[in-house]
């Protein structure tokens, strides 16, 4: 089966190059220095749209009185990431003809990824941060100089739009909704044996050497293949967990945000060892960070996967347009979903990320990924994908590292760091996490990186 490619468009929007394209006029200027009163006027008219006043293209009542200027329909030009610049508690890019487009970037967890990607000093990495709404709050990545890392590189926010690495085992979070979704019971126990690193002909079917007995809920929160690989084996058919593939994993065009590629998906047709290597994330599956936040957000929201979105607002000579909230697109039930919300929480508890996560300040739900590449060079890809309070998400956290042998951080450590900076944030000034405005911090330009194919060898946690 070949290789498909899906990407997340923005009504009218499309990276190419090095920009992205959203709707309006000419080509790109310069950022414009906007007062603080343009920018609470422009959140205001958002928040008024998203309780349900008038969508962009129409007129209606500010929610200070008089009217909100109606943004027109206007033809495609770009606005370049590389041209994003800190203004004061937030960030603006060039949107062409005089206007400037103010970002959902947030500058303190903005600040934060890049920290934490400089720390990593990983050949390559990417991190994003979404508000539960689809509001992308962070959205970094850094390509190394050398293939062994160290402190020489640059930002390339590619790296967090594309889908360079494998999926690994975040991965089983589609298959466990597929099983679930069929019928298997979270505590229903299945016998296997080893499937820590690999999955071989003989955990497909009960056998000898079955020494242990656990839960689909422990094979995930523990990233076990063999309890993975065998469920899926005897309970799924390729076509359907390819179809749930491509729903979770590969979302329809946005109608806001921009573009990126959220999945390249080339999973086995037919029910053999590759399918079931595929099932627990070996195969078949690359991720991009942006795609990663989005499907952990799909669990924190009962099914619902948001539309990422960068632009909360355009100014120009009239005044601040705010754009339309996106809708979410339902995927699961709400059943099936919290039941695998319950497995994250598994893995921050007391499976494969418990020691990062056990002395969090609030409940965690997530899921780890670790799989070996070795083109264009090594890389031990470590992913982290996950949300905070596990009850009541405020924060989504997507993140990977390609790292060295000898790595600075793993990607489940990166994120809790994030996570905890943000629910910190959230309790010293008694807000939610993603909440806005921030006091302002030093300027300086969000990052993100280059792609790198990789070709999956033997190695999965």
């Amino acid at each position: 089966m070949g290789v498909r490619y899906y990407a997340l468009l923005a009504g009218g929007a499309l990276i190419a190059g090095a920009g992205l394209v959203i709707s309006s006029g000419a080509g790109p200027g310069p950022a414009a220095k906007i007062s603080d009163t343009a920018i609470d006027r422009a959140r205001e008219t958002a928040t008024f749209e998203a309780l349900g006043g008038p969508s962009a293209g129409t007129a209606g009542e500010d929610p200070k009185g008089g009217s909100l200027t109606p943004t027109p329909t206007l033809t495609p030009t770009v606005i370049e990431l590389d041209k994003v610049t800190r203004d004061g508690d937030h960030y603006v890019a060039p949107a062409g003809n005089g206007r400037t487009a103010i970002l959902t970037l947030d500058p303190e967890l903005q600040t934060t990824a890049e920290k934490l990607l400089a720390e990593a000093k990983a050949p390559r990495g990417a991190i994003v941060a979404m508000a539960p709404d689809g509001r992308i709050l962070a959205l970094a990545g850094w390509r190394g100089k050398e293939p062994k890392g160290g402190k020489d590189g640059a930002a390339d926010w590619h790296l967090a739009t594309d889908a360079w690495a494998p999926a690994a085992s975040v991965f089983k979070l589609v298959t466990a909704s597929a099983l679930v979704g069929g019928g298997v019971q979270p505590d229903d126990k299945v016998c296997y044996h080893g499937g820590i690193r690999s999955i071989v002909e003989s955990n497909l079917h009960d056998d000898k050497h079955d020494n242990q007995c656990n839960s689909l809920t422990y094979g995930v929160a523990h990233s076990n293949n063999a309890i993975l690989g065998k469920l899926a084996f005897e309970h799924l058919e390729p076509t359907a967990l390819d179809q749930l593939a491509h729903q979770m994993l590969a979302p329809p065009p946005a109608t806001l945000g921009f573009a990126a590629t959220s999945a390249e998906l080339a999973l086995p047709a037919q029910k053999d060892l590759a399918f079931a290597q595929a099932a627990a994330g070996f195969n078949g599956a690359k991720l991009s960070v942006l795609g990663g936040a989005l499907l952990a957000a799909t669990f924190a929201d009962d099914g619902e996967q948001p539309e990422a979105r960068i632009i909360e607002s355009i100014v120009d000579s009239t005044g601040p347009h705010a754009q339309s909230s996106a809708s979410a697109h339902h995927l699961l039930t709400a059943d099936v979903a919290k039941a695998v919300g319950k497995m994250m929480v598994g893995t921050c508890d007391f499976g494969s990320a418990a020691k990062s996560f056990r002395r969090a300040s609030v409940k965690v739900a997530g899921k780890t990924g670790t799989l070996t590449t070795t083109q264009p060079f090594y890389m031990e890809n470590s992913w982290f994908v996950g949300y905070a309070p596990a009850d009541k998400p405020e924060i989504i956290v997507s993140v990977v590292l390609g790292n060295p042998e000898n790595w600075h951080l793993r990607g489940h450590e990166a994120a809790k760091r994030l996570l905890d900076r943000a629910v910190r944030r959230a309790e010293d000034r008694g807000k939610p996490a993603a909440s806005k405005p921030l006091p302002p911090t030093d300027s300086h330009r969000p990052s993100a990186v280059l792609p790198a194919g990789a070709s999956p060898a033997p190695s999965n946690k």
